[in-house]
């Protein structure tokens, strides 16, 4: 419960001042949650067998690989802008707040996804990814061209498959619901992170238009939509399949 209360305080927290927010961040933010609520509701309308959804259609299958590299990208462009804002020992101290709150959530996911979905819990999602990630980002610290080339070279590698690399956790036999490979997403992370002084530098003067505003609300408050919208269309959708 008490989890349950932070979350809705984070909720309807008051939006941040404005003057450090950076609009192209919140859009790229903004369309992975709103594509993400897209792909969860069609899922579960098919879970209930609701709608006539084929989650293996174009549409339903590039969807999810279109929501994790925005997640990935626009998370590795906002920890740089987060870094340069602050003291080397204050900035630690955030990636590591970062780290593990990020990754308290993702252990809470996995708990609940194991005993209501014991056949495909979660045990590596898109949660555990971006912490995983923010940890590797302490690696490249104040670097700028580096973690983009890092994060290039691991996407050719990937597509080129010039140094073969299996994913360890494919002995795993468990078809989880929701698996974010550390390969090759961190490297969308990585190419965020790189890019991150040169996007902010040129889009840091388009402020949020005022009628978008609850864009960068919604933004600001990924982290509890995130964990609470596969909850609130489940159990809404589970009710409407009850009542069917």
């Amino acid at each position: 419960m008490k989890i349950i209360n932070k979350l809705l305080y984070e909720f309807y927290s008051p939006l941040k001042s404005e003057s450090q927010r950076i609009f192209f961040i919140d859009f790229l933010r903004f369309s992975a949650i709103i594509l993400m609520i897209i792909y969860h509701t069609g899922y579960d309308l098919n879970f209930f067998k609701l709608a006539p959804i084929n989650l293996r259609a174009p549409f339903w299958y590039y969807l999810p690989r279109v929501i994790v590299p925005l997640f990935l990208f626009s998370s590795g462009i906002s920890l740089n802008y987060k870094a340069k804002r602050g003291s080397i020992s204050h900035n630690f101290t955030l990636l590591r707040f970062r780290i593990f709150k990020i990754g308290f959530y993702a252990l809470l996911i996995s708990i609940s996804t194991y005993f209501l979905f014991p056949k495909n819990w979660i045990y590596f999602g898109t949660l555990h990814c971006i912490s995983s990630c923010s940890l590797i980002a302490c690696l490249f610290y104040g670097l700028s061209w580096q973690p983009l080339m890092t994060g290039i070279l691991i996407q050719l590698n990937y597509f080129l498959n010039i140094i073969p690399f299996s994913d360890p956790m494919d002995s795993i036999q468990i078809k989880s619901i929701d698996y974010i490979s550390l390969y090759p997403w961190a490297g969308v992370f990585l190419i965020g992170m790189g890019l991150s002084s040169f996007l902010i530098k040129s889009l840091s003067a388009y402020k949020c238009p005022h009628k978008l505003r609850l864009i960068s609300y919604i933004s600001q408050k990924s982290l509890p939509i995130y964990l609470l919208h596969q909850i609130i269309i489940f159990g809404i959708l589970f009710g409407v399949s009850k009542l069917v």
